[in-house]
């Protein structure tokens, strides 16, 4: 039998047996028998709690399951502390969205372990956890957000946040909306494209040392970086596909690129099969990988020969329209928006995100010595993030940015999908530069 086969059969039996195991545990959640009434919980602080305008949310493990708690504005709460919260345990519940997509709240929630929501919890207890690896980062972060927060505005910062640590508490709506109008929404959470430019970062950046030692720092950082920011299936796939190509480089072999999204999202589905079917974010990041990495180089030679004169343009259009081709179908599914910006909007902001990146970390850092040693690279990357803020707002306001379309069954989505994978893969298969792959 092929070794192929054999590990496909490995692949669906594991799948299977992970499977099963979630689903008993799942059913086994006591918690669940709460629903619909008041009562008193105590367990452990199990994520960094998401601090925001109008409240704290923090998943509480308990012994009958995970509880999501909403305290009140200004509650004093951290990971890893055992608390006991007291008020109405409910059953999460779907809700519609501005474009007309009803979005599965509740399976949003079952992909992070969730179970229930006790939407106005009261902190009736608390006692300090103790020490942990996961707590310390989350703990650098905070500093680090803090500082950010006293050198930049607030909206500038709350950006940088949002490009640096994947946070998107701070950031108005309609600039949210914005961003994902002209198709830039990817740069303001923590995506694939973020999680590059910090581990090449990295490497650059201890090149001076023995090259054993660089990449074994380089791949323990990105592990804490990726640790964090709160560990997401989108940044997870990202750094594992990272991890590979570091390994392929420090082993001075090539490193296949669609085989790397393969063995991170095999990883990932096996971790947690249910990412496939509930977190759009893990499945729109994977999509637009897998477009970027089939289709981009056969976009870069259909593209205008003096655009090869700009480098970097030639490389941002290609790769826009390349994502934007592969993932339209799914987008369209979950947000109803077709962008008709997307290629000149990120044409304009991508090359200004490293820049931002850069300085923002170095003043953040400063900052933690003294908010007046981080003002020059603070407002240097100020000016960028105006700039990026600039090109999606004026972006979303130009007539016909954009068209909302009416929601579509799954079914649908999944359908195109087949003959355009199909015709993709066949793309990347006859593009001479994988011919190897």
């Amino acid at each position: 039998m092929p070794t192929k086969i054999l590990f496909f059969l490995l692949f669906v039996t594991v799948l299977f047996v992970r499977l099963e195991f979630l689903f008993s545990a799942e059913k086994s959640q006591t918690l669940l028998l709460s629903i619909n009434k008041t009562v008193t919980v105590a367990g452990v602080v199990a994520t960094d709690p998401d601090i925001r305008d109008t409240s704290v949310r923090v998943n509480v493990e308990t012994a009958g399951g995970t509880l999501l708690a909403v305290l009140p504005k200004g509650t004093v709460i951290l990971y890893n502390d055992k608390v006991t919260v007291r008020g109405l345990v409910e059953a999460p519940q779907a809700f519609m969205t501005d474009t007309g997509r009803v979005f599965d709240y509740p399976s949003y929630l079952r992909v992070r372990g969730v179970s229930a929501v006790m939407q106005k919890a009261v902190l009736t207890s608390r006692e300090a956890g103790g020490f942990s690896v996961r707590g310390a980062l989350y703990g650098l972060k905070h500093a680090f957000a803090k500082s950010i927060e006293t050198i930049l505005p607030a909206q500038d910062a709350a950006l940088l946040e949002g490009i640096l640590l994947g946070e998107r508490r701070g950031l108005p709506a309609e600039l949210t909306l914005a961003f994902v109008i002209a198709s830039l929404i990817h740069v303001v959470v923590l995506s694939g494209y973020n999680i590059s430019i910090v581990a090449e970062a990295i490497l650059r950046a201890t090149k001076f040392l023995p090259r054993t030692l660089s990449y074994s720092i380089g791949i323990a950082l990105m592990i804490l970086f990726v640790l964090m920011t709160g560990a997401g299936s989108t940044s997870l796939r990202a750094a594992i596909m990272a991890f590979i190509a570091v390994l392929a480089r420090y082993l001075q072999r090539p490193a296949l690129a669609l085989r790397s999204l393969g063995v991170a999202g095999v990883v990932l589905v096996l971790w947690n099969p249910l990412v496939v079917l509930y977190d759009p974010s893990f499945i729109l990041s994977f999509l637009a990988t897998f477009g970027l990495i089939a289709l981009a180089p056969k976009v870069e030679q259909y593209l205008p020969q003096w655009l090869k004169k700009y480098p970097q343009i030639h490389s941002v259009a290609a790769s826009t329209i390349a994502v934007q081709v592969y993932v339209l179908p799914a987008l369209l599914y979950y947000t109803g928006i077709f962008s008709l910006v997307a290629l000149p909007a990120n044409i304009l902001a991508l090359p200004f995100i490293p820049f931002a990146m850069l300085t923002g970390f170095i003043a953040g850092v400063l900052g933690l010595v003294h908010p007046l040693l981080g003002l020059v690279p603070a407002l240097l990357s100020d000016l960028a993030l105006r700039w990026l803020m600039f090109v999606a707002q004026t972006a979303a306001v130009l007539p016909l940015s954009h068209v909302v379309v009416p929601a579509f069954p799954a079914w649908l989505a999944v359908a195109v999908y087949v003959p355009l994978t199909f015709a993709a893969l066949k793309i990347y298969l006859r593009t001479p530069t994988n011919l190897n792959s």
